[in-house]
């Protein structure tokens, strides 16, 4: 059984991008098979095979990208997430998956701003029960006020519906965020360079640990039978907050 994970939200500045290279690190640390791609409206670098062009994107080229890795991590670009619904839905990928033995997480990163929880809404139209549901909280405020916007939503009720998995991906420390502006860097650049996360210290990698400890907290529901660890890191911290919803 492969895996595709979709990170998508249209709302900007939900965390797609660093949530996605949280992932990827977590699978790196052991030794996981997988590939990281973004689906972006279009490009010319046709050397990057880490984007996929959206233009040129058919369901036969879509098939082919899965079938590269047993779990692909997707990230649609923010302002590509209508686009890619219509795809999904006007080519019957549901359909096309399933039968190539291609299961679905989606994973729905959202901010304390109720904006973020349109796409909540909008991907359960598209997907329905034909994938499983995770729900990323960036945390801007405190824990209680932003699950108090959540909790309240029609999306979190739409959720509930679904079983969705619910994260709590820390906010950076303020040394770190100062690091960041000094330097002109987006801390989902910093994750693709393992020179720049040594520069920025402990309370980045603090951070860093939070966040794979949620990712662990989920594996079995992210990944599923996909994931293969061929190595065994060293424990992760334990302080983690992961919360089912139940039906």
């Amino acid at each position: 059984m492969k895996k595709l994970i979709l990170l998508q939200n249209d709302y900007p500045s939900t965390g797609k991008s660093t949530l996605a290279r949280c992932f990827s690190h977590y699978l790196n640390r052991f030794g996981v098979s997988h590939q990281l791609r973004t689906l972006v409206e279009e490009t010319d670098c046709e050397d990057d095979e880490h984007l996929l062009d959206a233009s040129r994107l058919t369901p036969r080229s879509f098939m082919e990208v899965l079938d590269e890795s047993s779990i692909t991590v997707l990230e649609v670009a923010t302002g590509q997430g209508d686009f890619f619904g219509k795809f999904y839905t006007n080519h019957y990928l549901s359909q096309t998956l399933d039968a190539a033995g291609v299961s679905v997480s989606v994973v729905l990163p959202v901010t304390s701003e109720s904006e973020s929880f349109d796409s909540v809404i909008e991907a359960a139209e598209i997907y329905s029960d034909h994938a499983e549901y995770l729900i990323a909280h960036l945390i801007t405020s405190s824990y209680e006020d932003d699950d108090k916007v959540w909790d309240t939503s029609y999306a979190a009720r739409v959720m509930d519906m679904f079983e969705a998995v619910e994260l709590h991906i820390p906010e950076v420390g303020f040394q770190t965020e100062h690091e960041l502006h000094a330097r002109h860097l987006e801390l989902s650049d910093v994750l693709l360079d393992t020179h720049l996360q040594e520069s920025l210290g402990k309370e980045f990698t603090k951070w860093h640990n939070r966040v794979l400890g949620q990712v662990e907290s989920a594996r079995q529901y992210l990944f599923g039978e996909a994931f293969r660890p061929t190595l065994q890191p060293r424990p992760l911290e334990k302080k983690t907050r992961v919360k089912a919803r139940a039906a």
